[in-house]
């Protein structure tokens, strides 16, 4: 038996969404970061197991929108909006857990210069529902899925009183990104829930303003072959968490650009293609992760493998995730 403790929280954390595919999340933390002008659209399930002790499915649905003159295409270096909508919900089997977050940002990117390098600020407003636990306390090992969605939500509500509370967060993020045929990159910054909302019906639990930083890098090593890397760093409450991978892509046929907007619809031919990956959870998981990107469509699979490191010590822990995107 797992000596358990009470995981306490006198700061909330947000209930944000909790994946290891973070590329595909960006709009998610930093509104600012649309950084093609496809319209698509994205789903996300990642499964968590704790034997014996719980285990519950996160989802996340997400639909970027550019807004763009009628005479231009995705091609012009040109200026741009983006309106993104998305909603995320987190549920344990037993019904202890049932936590959902809808998302609504909007943001502006204008040209630096010729080459497609911007410039990109961006709004976010958030609305979530937190309901927790069944009136009982219940005891977990300490650091219990600690950058997960259950300690979150155990955080919004550390009585674990069963009730559902709602709370409305407001964020700004910003962005420089350039989108090359040869090379791509990105560095953000954003600050989320900044409006500290109270997070439970005593009004003794309020949210902390979340600051994150989010960097990638990607350059052509061959006319079929790419690399690069990225990372997302983020700080709430006395909690830090730091993610970031490393790909390699290897496309099916020459020719074509490099970039993912090569074209007004995304769906060149010459960009399906093959990726494999790993990403480091410092502290907590190694997440090895492959993809498939076959026409308008990507496809891609994360599975987490436990440190011995982990702040839940010698509890196990079972998580799998798999990511569908496609180019409207």
């Amino acid at each position: 038996m797992v000596i358990a403790l009470l995981l306490a929280a006198t700061n909330a954390k947000a209930q944000d969404p909790h994946f290891a595919g973070v590329q595909e999340m960006n709009t998610w933390y930093n509104p600012a970061l649309k950084t093609n002008k496809l319209p698509q659209a994205h789903l996300s399930f990642r499964s968590v197991n704790y034997p014996g002790i719980t285990s519950y499915t996160s989802k996340a649905a997400t639909i970027e929108l550019p807004l763009i003159g009628r005479d231009k295409d995705a091609t012009d270096n040109i200026f741009f909006m983006n309106l993104t909508a998305g909603i995320s919900t987190d549920n344990s089997g037993d019904k202890f857990m049932n936590a959902s977050t809808a998302m609504l940002a909007l943001s502006y990117a204008l040209p630096l210069n010729d080459d497609n390098t911007c410039l990109a600020l961006g709004f976010q407003g958030n609305y979530s529902f937190n309901r927790f636990g069944t009136g009982n306390t219940y005891y977990y090992p300490a650091g219990f899925d600690k950058f997960g969605a259950f300690a979150s939500s155990m955080a919004n509500d550390p009585l674990q009183s069963g009730y559902s509370f709602g709370y409305f967060t407001v964020g700004v993020g910003a962005a420089v990104f350039h989108t090359g045929e040869q090379k791509q990159w990105y560095i953000g910054g954003a600050i989320r829930h900044f409006n500290h909302p109270y997070t439970e019906w005593s009004h003794s639990v309020r949210l902390s303003a979340n600051d994150g930083i989010q960097a990638g890098y990607t350059t052509a090593i061959s006319s079929v072959d790419a690399i690069g890397g990225y990372g997302n760093f983020s700080w709430q409450a006395g909690l830090q968490e730091l993610i970031i991978g490393a790909l390699y892509t290897r496309k099916f046929s020459d020719g074509g650009d490099s970039g993912d907007n090569s074209d007004s619809t995304g769906n060149n031919s010459t960009n399906n293609s093959v990726y494999f990956g790993l990403a480091y959870r410092a502290g907590d998981a190694v997440i090895p992760n492959a993809g498939l990107v076959f026409g308008k469509n990507q496809f891609s699979f994360f599975y987490e493998i436990n440190l011995s490191t982990t702040t839940s010590g010698p509890v196990t822990r079972h998580v799998f995730e798999f990511s569908y995107r496609r180019n409207l």
